[in-house]
């Protein structure tokens, strides 16, 4: 381990797909970085911010701050849906005021702090990450992003990609060091339905919520489960950050499609003797899995 945790900012969707959930419960989890910040984006982002509220005062940590960030993506309508994992939350319920900053701002500033060090995960829309850059472009040279996005194996457009295929354009073309943590490796990344009923099974306050929101989210009735195992996306990002061991990696030059009929958010990476981003190609999908298992039933 580091003699010092790796300060970590993660930019979520929070609210649709468990796995968002899931990741930010492994970085609390996690002695090796420390989450200094949290922003959300795409659609209702109030809702997600009381869902990373609520998430975070269950782990102990209503000090860390949230920002809401863009329901919009650059370029079209917002999404206008609620977030499945809203059903956790209780009418008048207390829950910690968000932070008086908007998203982009959060992030901004979070970089100043962290002097050089932060890395920050995006596992949503690109939304808050790319208005960050175009209003401080010297963020690039402040951290690191980590990018739940993108299939290089597959001709086809990645959810988070897709939500906002100009923002992640923007990033990718920022200069700003990247590594693209897409599908090639996170489809091979799934809890079983022993992990699932281990999470259940925990009964502490943070793995109940966790509990709930997976329920939520699978569309369980009756106690019987609609959707499979949790494939995990999101929290294989935030394990690279500090175990980047576990990924294999290759530098190419990454571009976003947005203009393509039929190719839109296609992220298409060739080699390059100008790379822009560390792409992953494989991944111990073994060693992460008991890696992060071990972390979210710690607590």
């Amino acid at each position: 381990m580091a003699d010092r945790p790796l300060p970590i900012l993660i930019d979520t969707d929070i609210g649709d797909d468990i796995d968002d959930a899931l990741a930010l419960a492994l970085a609390l989890t996690s002695p090796e970085v420390d989450l200094r910040a949290v922003t959300t984006v795409f659609g209702d982002v109030a809702t997600r911010t009381r869902l990373a509220l609520k998430l975070l005062a269950a782990y102990g940590r209503p000090d860390i701050p949230v920002g809401t960030g863009r329901g919009a993506p650059l370029m079209g309508p917002p999404p206008t849906h609620t977030p499945n994992q809203a059903i956790v939350l209780e009418e008048g319920e207390e829950l910690p005021e968000p932070s008086g900053h908007p998203a982009d701002e959060l992030i901004r500033r979070t970089a100043h702090e962290a002097a050089g060090r932060l890395a920050i995960i995006t596992i949503g829309a690109m939304t808050n990450m790319a208005l960050a850059l175009l209003r401080e472009p010297r963020l690039a040279r402040q951290a690191r992003l980590i990018v739940m996005g993108g299939v290089v194996g597959q001709q086809l457009a990645e959810w988070n990609i897709r939500c906002d295929p100009e923002a992640a354009r923007i990033c990718l073309e920022s200069g700003i060091p990247t590594t693209l943590v897409g599908l090639d490796v996170t489809m091979k990344c799934q809890m079983g339905e022993a992990d699932v009923n281990a999470l259940a099974a925990r009964g502490t306050a943070a793995t109940a919520l966790l509990d709930a929101m997976v329920g939520a989210w699978s569309g369980s009735a009756d106690g019987q489960r609609k959707r499979k195992c949790p494939i995990l996306h999101d929290p294989l990002a935030v394990a690279v950050a500090f175990r980047p061991e576990l990924v294999t990696v290759q530098q190419r030059k990454v571009a976003v499609e947005t203009r393509g009929e039929f190719t839109r958010a296609f992220t298409v990476a060739t080699q390059s003797d100008k790379p822009n981003a560390s792409v992953c190609l494989d991944v111990d999908s073994a060693a992460f899995l008991r890696l992060f298992m071990g972390r979210i039933l710690s607590r």
